[in-house]
């Protein structure tokens, strides 16, 4: 057969007259083939033109469907970082049943996934995903509407936008059935027309009107199959609920903050141009930038790397002659650009990093092993809440003397830790008052966190350097004396800080000392003398 050949046959009685309008070898792209000879394994593909009133269903198709354009993906190379699971999670829902054969879906009885939603903080995401899934398809462009664009002033015009969007996809599916291409249609801001029905009081009633109209086209009595709704929103509380069921949205997926391997690889990819160009510096180090970046979204990631870029231009220039020639070889983004970045981008969204660095001035210091022992259960339980998606609510208190670490370790173990759930985290020096209200129950897990000994406020003291090595084991024995137990304050020390103390004879007193004295008893209750 040749390509512009018409042919006739006959089928079920009645004649037809068929075009081949493309002759193709499976598995090439070629498509200047202009003639092929028919065997055994040869098969014809129908296409009916829309105005034929033809529909055609069950014919074979070839081995597997090139929905996609690619055979691989590197999410890289589409601008995508730190979003490989959430990809991986798409594709299984969305796209794994479209890959295979039209009938082996019908076969098994099921429907694709006609709708998603892409919600979670700006600048995470989501509308770069959406945007470069519609580029990976083969077939129609994807539509792309901002939700604002829908509404109209005038009476049934923002039902009527509604519907044209979905008519290119009813027309290909009333003449081409199952072998239908896909259309896809990207909702940006649909938080913006598909609020809770009545929960607007504009006295038009459009915003209800809209979300009718969307649930009729996805999965009304005449719903479309070839049609795939992606929706992006930074508010999914507002969304109606109707349209986050089975069916319709069905598919939610939360685009988050980006953890540090994912930081890395959005740096690496705003970062990739000028590496190549050698306008990178080779003092910068992308892996100590991702771990700076706690709490950076990929769109602040860029304009990290905007400012940096922006700081390494200047030097170039000079105020009083901007006309002159500039030397682009000597154009380098260096580390300290970097940093200088990092002070003028901050993060909008995530827990503040100063408030808890202001608990642990010093860091988390080598307290000895039942405080290390402590430490390292409560990070297990971190790690615990931030990997397991069914985890309980995961509550910590600990207890003991004011000034023993307790506020510190909670910080460190904050520090440590960026995770979706929730772990909270509580500390007291009142036990006690918690017990005798039952609040300590309220708790899953009670650590106590004891004051230190004489080997344990030794290494503290060296680690501190707050003493010659001649008077740390004098000051260490000195802090462990029979009568009274005085702390070594790991924690948190604010200036004229007072503190109470409990002797071994049953006294009690208070203290007060100016920010980084250290103290020990000698003698009685009352000679307290300063180290």
């Amino acid at each position: 057969m040749t390509a512009g050949q018409r042919v006739t046959f006959e089928f079920i009685g009645n004649g037809y007259i068929f075009t081949v309008t493309q002759v193709a070898v499976e598995g090439q792209d070629k498509t200047d083939i202009e003639r092929g000879m028919l065997s055994s394994d040869s098969y014809i593909v129908f296409e009916a033109s829309n105005s034929s009133g033809i529909k055609i269903v069950n014919q074979r198709e070839a081995a597997s469907s090139n929905i996609f354009r690619h055979k691989e993906f590197n999410l890289q190379s589409l601008g995508i970082g730190g979003l490989s699971n959430e990809f991986a999670d798409i594709f299984r829902r969305a796209f794994a049943s479209r890959v295979f054969p039209p009938h082996v879906a019908s076969k098994l009885g099921v429907k694709h996934v006609k709708g998603m939603l892409l919600y979670g903080p700006p600048g995470t995401g989501k509308t770069l995903m959406a945007r470069q899934i519609g580029k990976m398809l083969n077939g129609r462009d994807p539509k792309i509407v901002n939700g604002p664009e829908v509404l109209s002033k005038f009476v049934g015009e923002t039902e009527k936008n509604v519907r044209d969007l979905f008519a290119d996809a009813e027309q290909d599916q009333r003449s081409r059935g199952d072998q239908s291409d896909l259309h896809v249609i990207i909702f940006d801001e649909i938080d913006a027309i598909c609020k809770s029905r009545g929960s607007t009081r504009d006295g038009t009633g459009v915003h209800d009107s809209i979300v009718n109209q969307l649930l009729t086209k996805i999965d009304g009595v005449e719903a479309l199959n070839n049609v795939l709704l992606i929706g992006m929103t930074n508010r999914k509380d507002l969304l109606d609920e109707a349209l986050l069921r089975p069916g319709r949205l069905e598919v939610q997926v939360e685009i988050s903050l980006p953890d540090e391997n994912g930081r890395l690889q959005i740096l690496q990819i705003h970062t990739n141009k000028m590496k190549e160009n050698s306008f990178l510096a080779p003092d910068v180090n992308l892996q100590e930038l991702a771990a700076r970046t706690k709490n950076y979204s990929g769109a602040e990631l860029e304009g990290v790397v905007k400012s940096a870029v922006s700081y390494a231009l200047n030097r170039q220039l000079s105020l009083d002659d901007l006309t002159k020639k500039v030397d682009e070889e000597s154009i380098k983004v260096t580390m300290d650009d970097f940093l200088n970045a990092l002070h003028e981008v901050i993060p909008a969204f995530g827990a503040s990093m100063d408030g808890l660095e202001r608990c642990r001035l010093n860091g988390i210091v080598d307290c000895g092993q039942k405080h290390d022992h402590i430490f390292k259960r409560t990070m297990l339980l971190a790690e615990q809440v931030k990997v397991s998606r069914g985890s309980p609510l995961v509550t910590v208190l600990l207890e003991g003397p004011s000034g023993s670490g307790k506020t510190a370790m909670a910080a460190s173990v904050v520090l440590n830790f960026q995770g979706k759930n929730m772990l909270v985290i509580g500390t007291t020096s009142e036990v006690n008052f918690l017990e005798s209200v039952g609040l300590c129950d309220a708790f899953s897990v009670t650590y106590h966190v004891p004051t230190l000994k004489t080997e344990d406020a030794k290494k503290v003291l060296q680690q501190l350097k707050v003493f010659s090595e001649d008077d740390v084991d004098s000051a260490a024995e000195a802090l462990n004396d029979k009568y009274l137990n005085i702390f070594v304050f790991v924690g948190v020390v604010d200036a004229d800080q007072e503190a109470v103390y409990g002797g071994g004879d049953g006294g009690t007193g208070r203290i007060r000392w100016k920010c980084g004295s250290y103290l020990c008893r000698k003698g009685n209750n009352s000679n307290l003398t300063f180290l």
